[in-house]
């Protein structure tokens, strides 16, 4: 009870010093009004003081031109009147522009109100105007100064008409108006401070009576209000347990002298699989997986008095073990002191956070290089593969554009294709020749997928692809060797009647004409017999590169078998421009062939087949061309036909 009057005490004390503040900023504030009805009255003063001299100003300036159009040039009283002429004229503009500022160097400045604003601009006058033409007219009198004006000089006359006519009055009406509204200013400020005396005594009234009130209605009040802190109390409790009760998160609450769980929501029952009545009074220490993490957490629970977000591993109902992030918070309820503890099952995200590990030990493990970009195609990881294939170290990259690594091999159409098939289908994969950092080309097999996000925004790209340089080389060569001669170099029959019939496919589209030669060397047995079949291995190879030499790049020498060798030439006009292929090759035939020091003679015979004069299709070309070709030897040899049909052909 002493306490509570201890309070009432406490609080009527303020109260009346509250009161005595309110009192103290009163009479300040009245003081204050006072000093700026003074302020106002003196501002008020000064601006009727400056708009009435205006006219006195008029009339003297108007005076003093009419005295220098009387005034001999030469005379002492002419100097005294222009000097007090132009003194006249600056005053008067002076205190105009004063007055339209509203006299700032006033300590209560005062701008020209509406009806003031009216008489000077219009529409209830034009009195800047007149001023201005007024001082106007004097300045261009005084600058003609010394010469004397004449008395009906235009200038003078419209000063003589201002100063007499309606400039004064315009003047003596804002004079009156700056009074009048001087005069309402000082009556307002006057009402003003009277009312602020009247609240005032007021106040005093009221604080009085609000000091020395009977205690009764105070100590009632007070009752009342505890009565409703401790219902507001309760209920924020209530408030506070069923929040905690819907928390999506799992809630425990436990005691500090006996660890014994007295709260624990819905959720963290269901993340512990385990009912209500088989959590509540149960030892929370239970619910660690073994003593070493719960002697962690008491540890770090003593040291810093709370634990924020730390993994620990829980058990279940049932044994299974979880992992889950902890936060516990030290408070008191109903006078106990208890751990609150939030618990979040992180179980799915632990297993995500090795799952990608795992899976990014595969990715840094990986014989394939891989390569990760963002959205603007700059490199953002690279796995140690990419070194070992490229010669560049992640450093070396992070941020550039993969561009860096183009060989040059592809065009531009190349790329665009690409990346139209990764913005249609999300994914592209191929052969590509890149350059690595020393500058060595290798071909790679690459494959580039699309990184979306839940929107289905592309925000990465990853690229995988390995080093296939010598799988290549080894597919070219077997590639070679099925389809070249192993002796020659040449072509063989299967490339040969590959390009035959590319031909015969392209020039019966574009309606052009091509021929093909059959030439059989004659006279390759007896240097086979004679000097051996390594001379004639040398002969043959020899016979290759001559018929090459007698073709162009465009056309084709193959060689099908044994000493028969067959010729594409394509592009030609007619018989005259196989003919002239034909007996150059025969020239060059009947040449000595050296073979390892010693002279080897042949010579050749030649069947040529036109396409598409002798036949439409490869085999029939080189069929009629066979036989055109047995033709010729069977005329004497070292010469060339053109063939007629299957079975006839005429010489040349």
């Amino acid at each position: 009870m002493a306490d509570y009057g201890e309070k009432i005490t406490k609080d009527l004390t303020i109260r009346y010093v509250a009161v005595l503040a309110v009192l103290g900023s009163l009479a300040i504030a009245s003081f204050l009004g006072l000093a700026r009805i003074m302020m106002d009255a003196e501002s008020g003063t000064a601006l009727v003081n400056v708009s009435g001299r205006q006219a006195a100003l008029v009339e003297r300036i108007a005076f003093l031109g009419t005295r220098l159009a009387v005034l001999p040039v030469a005379s002492t009283e002419r100097a005294e009147v222009e000097h007090s002429f132009a003194d006249a004229i600056n005053l008067l503009e002076s205190s105009h522009a004063g007055l339209l500022a509203g006299m700032p160097e006033l300590r209560a400045p005062k701008l020209p109100s509406v009806a003031l604003q009216s008489l000077y601009f219009g529409p209830g006058g034009n009195a800047d105007a007149d001023v201005r033409a007024f001082s106007q007219h004097a300045r261009v009198l005084m600058l003609r100064s010394p010469a004397v004006p004449a008395l009906d000089d235009p200038d003078l006359v419209a000063l003589t008409t201002a100063a007499s006519g309606p400039l004064l009055r315009q003047l003596d009406t804002l004079t009156a108006l700056y009074q009048r509204e001087n005069e309402e200013r000082l009556v307002s400020l006057s009402a003003l401070h009277g009312a602020a005396l009247v609240a005032i005594l007021g106040l005093l009234v009221i604080s009085a009576a609000g000091v020395f009130q009977p205690m009764v209605s105070r100590i009632k009040a007070d009752i009342e209000e505890r009565c409703r802190a401790e219902k507001g109390l309760r209920d924020s409790e209530e408030r506070l347990w069923k929040i905690l009760e819907e928390c999506p998160v799992g809630v425990s609450v436990s005691r500090r002298d006996d660890g014994r769980v007295v709260f624990a929501n819905t959720r963290f029952c269901e993340i512990l699989g385990a009912e209500r009545d088989q959590v509540l009074g149960k030892f929370a220490r239970n619910h660690y997986v073994d003593d070493d993490q719960r002697h962690r957490v008491i540890a770090q629970l003593k040291a810093q008095g709370k634990i924020d977000d730390q993994e620990v591993e829980f058990v279940r109902r049932d044994g299974t073990h979880f992992w889950s992030l902890l936060t516990v918070r030290t408070t008191k309820v109903e006078r106990d002191t208890v751990n609150l503890a939030w618990v979040y099952d992180i179980s799915a995200i632990k297993a995500a956070e090795e799952k990608l590990k795992l899976t990014a030990k595969v990715v840094e493990s990986a014989s394939e290089a891989v390569v990760i970009t963002n959205i603007r195609n700059e490199i953002e990881y690279v796995n140690p593969a990419f070194t070992t294939i490229t010669e560049y170290e992640a450093g070396e990259v992070i941020g550039l554009n993969p561009r860096m690594l183009q060989s040059g091999r592809h065009d531009g159409d190349f790329y665009r294709a690409m990346w139209a098939e990764i913005a249609k289908s999300g994914r592209w994969q191929g052969e590509i020749w890149n350059r690595r950092k020393s500058g060595e080309f290798f071909a790679e097999w690459l494959s580039i997928a699309a990184i979306k996000d839940d929107q289905g925004h592309t925000t990465h790209h990853i690229a995988i692809f390995s080093d296939i340089t010598h799988r290549k080389e080894d597919e070219e060569r077997v590639w070679r060797q099925a389809n070249y001669d192993a002796l020659t170099g040449l072509p063989n029959r299967a490339l040969f009647m590959d390009r035959l019939s590319q031909a015969v496919r392209q020039n019966r589209r574009e309606g052009k004409k091509f021929a093909l030669m059959f030439l059989d060397l004659d006279g390759f047995k007896q240097v086979n017999d004679t000097l051996g079949h390594a001379a004639g291995d040398i002969l043959l190879q020899q016979t290759g590169e001559r018929l090459t030499e007698c073709m162009r790049s465009s056309d084709t020498v193959a060689r099908l078998a044994g000493d028969e060798f067959t010729c594409i030439l394509s592009g030609i006009h007619g018989r005259e421009d196989a003919a002239m292929v034909a007996a150059k090759i025969l020239e060059r035939l009947i040449e000595p062939f050296n073979l390892d020091g010693r002279d080897g003679h042949v010579r050749g015979s030649i069947g040529i087949a036109l396409f598409p004069e002798n036949a439409t299709d490869e085999n029939s070309l080189l069929k009629m061309a066979d036989y055109a070709m047995y033709s010729v030897k069977k005329n004497g040899k070292n010469n060339f036909e053109f063939a007629v049909n299957a079975e006839n052909v005429c010489a040349v």
